[in-house]
């Protein structure tokens, strides 16, 4: 097979898989909070079905089907004892959450490979993986014109109006970080596939890093951001490293910079989208201005002329 090809296949389905990640940290930040557990949850995903497969004898789609579940658990335990921190504070949590997880896949040698990591036992297709992130993408798609899309969107806008309107701000974050560990345990295992190799430094700080500046560079206000920046910031180095062996860290940092700045909402950002449909709008149909001081003129004018 043409080596350009073979390249581009790996890059899009890094970026599948990177896309999945993403999405699971949007959850997060759909509902204003900001959280690095991204990681946590998809080494969950990562080493719990790559052992349930080795251990167990499960297959494939089951062995990520119940670590994404035990994943999903956990993500709802931490939601609830995280909340009870503010915003910064509970940033920083998930950091340190990372760093203990890294511990854990280190000091569980028996199920994880200890320090020397160990060799994934399965490789995922494109059209598998394609298959997973389509179904984490029409789950989202569906949650966003649902009663939950609505109260994540009033939470993340302004948590005391949601209060003031009856909406369970707590419950709803809470719910956020459970789905955030379920798909987060899906792009862990899709990371894994793509890897063949997965150790205590393959889910650390670095990724979340990764994981986050997708979704700022693809917009986080809409869960197709997340894809976008995934295939901007995890696909396209992949491909581009055939032409650029040096530097990359410094181009991504420098794209990242620009879409910051210039791009503030991100590559997809309804905001702005909304923002040019008005004016448009307004140009299309521009107000005619009262007649009222004419109207008052001619008045005027007719009394004197009696």
């Amino acid at each position: 097979m043409n080596p350009t090809l073979v390249l581009l296949q790996s890059a899009t389905m890094f970026a599948m898989a990177g896309a999945v990640l993403a999405l699971s940290t949007y959850v997060t930040l759909w509902t204003g909070l900001l959280s690095f557990g991204t990681v946590t949850f998809a080494a969950i995903g990562a080493f719990g079905s790559v052992w349930l497969m080795t251990e167990t004898g499960l297959g494939l789609w089951l062995a990520i089907l119940v670590s994404a579940a035990g994943a999903g658990i956990f993500g709802l335990l931490v939601g609830r004892v995280f909340l009870k921190l503010s915003s910064h504070w509970l940033a920083l949590a998930t950091v340190a959450l990372v760093l203990i997880t890294r511990v854990f896949v280190v000091n569980l040698g028996e199920h994880t490979g200890g320090s020397g990591g160990e060799v994934v036992p399965y490789t995922m297709s494109m059209p598998q993986m394609a298959a997973l992130l389509v179904i984490v993408c029409a789950l989202l798609f569906a949650l966003r014109r649902s009663k939950f899309g609505v109260a994540a969107d009033t939470t993340r806008e302004d948590p005391d109006v949601a209060k003031a309107l009856g909406i369970p701000v707590a419950r709803i974050k809470i719910i956020a970080f459970g789905l955030s560990g379920a798909i987060g345990a899906v792009g862990g295992a899709m990371q894994a596939s793509q890897l063949s190799y997965i150790g205590p430094d393959t889910f650390y700080v670095d990724l979340s890093v990764t994981v986050i500046a997708c979704v700022v560079l693809g917009g986080a206000y809409h869960w197709f951001g997340s894809v976008i920046g995934a295939v901007v910031f995890t696909g396209l180095p992949v491909y581009i490293s055939q032409y650029i062996t040096a530097g990359q860290s410094i181009i991504n940092g420098v794209l990242l910079l620009a879409i910051i700045l210039f791009l503030p909402g991100g590559l997809i950002d309804p905001l702005r989208w909304r923002r040019r449909r008005e004016k448009r709008r307004a140009r299309s149909h521009p107000r005619v201005a009262p007649r009222d001081t004419d109207d008052r003129h001619q008045l005027e004018n007719a009394g004197a002329t009696e």
